[in-house]
């Protein structure tokens, strides 16, 4: 079983987005998909802790 994908810092934060952009570069397919949508839900779950400190 793979780990799940966790970001705890702004620099986590950034190679998230960078991890997006060179998935999306690449050819289509089920992991990458996969690892798209754990990054996806792993980024929101950092917004809304941010969001959540800031207020």
């Amino acid at each position: 079983m793979k780990s799940p994908i966790m970001i705890h810092t702004e620099e986590d934060y950034e190679r998230a987005q960078l991890r997006i952009q060179e998935l999306n570069a690449g050819p289509e397919g089920a992991d990458k998909e996969t690892e798209l949508q754990a990054l996806a839900e792993a980024m929101l779950a950092f917004e809304l802790r941010r969001d959540e400190a800031e207020e």
